[in-house]
């Protein structure tokens, strides 16, 4: 395996700049919308350092980038419904991480990709009849949350419609994601044993990545404090609506 050193000492300046903007843009977007953070960054860095290098330096990125919003919005977030959440998520994940090593992937993503694009039209109908997603509700849609968060990139959007139904929206929302994330980054790098992955040089890297996401996510702070409810609902929608098409996308490719 190439060591992050090697890796990080052939990046020319211009490729350097490229993955910091990056770290910087997905942090300040994640920050806003509270969910992609990994998927986008995934994607972003994949053809600047190697698609072999980019699951350990995102995974540990990630920690740094959620740790920082969690100090960001901590007065924010609902910590009750951070534990309503995990009951049930956290063996959800491990379950997904197992899941993960024998199903297609391509098969979960179809599925993901689905409910995310029939999730929008629910919720508003949810909202028009005055339906209010409580503790128990996301306790029992955590068990979903955590088993698809567990096998795929990206999986907490699923989680959008239910949190926004149970009046969590805003900073809250923000918060309250960045803590699952971290949760949930900790709990996958355990389980797919990604620490053998992270020797030295490969930390070097991803602490980097990481830190060039903290200006990003307070960026994102102040963009989302600023910015009308409804309007951060309608941004929260229109991902949501992408991450369907692009799950579903991968779902159906090649198949």
């Amino acid at each position: 395996m190439q060591s992050g050193v090697t890796l990080l000492g052939q990046l020319d300046f211009f490729t350097l700049v490229l993955v910091a903007l990056a770290a910087f843009a997905t942090a300040c977007f994640h920050s806003v919308a509270g969910f992609a953070g990994a998927l986008l960054l995934s994607v972003c860095l994949a053809p600047l350092i190697g698609v072999r290098a980019v699951v350990p330096v995102v995974a540990l990125a990630m920690i740094i980038s959620n740790s920082n919003r969690i100090l960001l919005f901590w007065h924010q977030i609902d910590w009750k419904a951070y534990r309503a959440i995990m009951i049930t998520g956290l063996p959800g994940i491990v379950v997904g991480a197992v899941i993960y090593l024998y199903l297609p992937v391509k098969a979960i993503a179809f599925v993901m990709g689905c409910f995310l694009l029939l999730s929008i039209p629910l919720r508003r109908v949810f909202k028009k009849r005055n339906y209010h997603v409580g503790y128990r509700g996301l306790s029992v849609v955590a068990i979903v949350y955590g088993v698809i968060s567990g096998t795929v990139f990206g999986g907490g959007i699923i989680l959008g419609p239910f949190l926004l139904g149970a009046g969590i929206v805003g900073q809250g929302l923000v918060g309250l994601v960045a803590a699952l994330g971290l949760t949930l980054n900790i709990t996958k790098t355990v389980v797919f044993g990604a620490g053998s992955l992270l020797d030295r040089e490969m930390i070097s890297l991803g602490v980097v990545v990481g830190l060039c996401t903290i200006p990003g996510g307070m960026l994102g702070k102040w963009i989302v404090k600023n910015t009308d409810i409804e309007i951060h609902t309608v941004i929260v929608e229109m991902l949501m609506f992408a991450g369907g098409c692009y799950f579903l996308y991968q779902g159906i490719a090649v198949m």
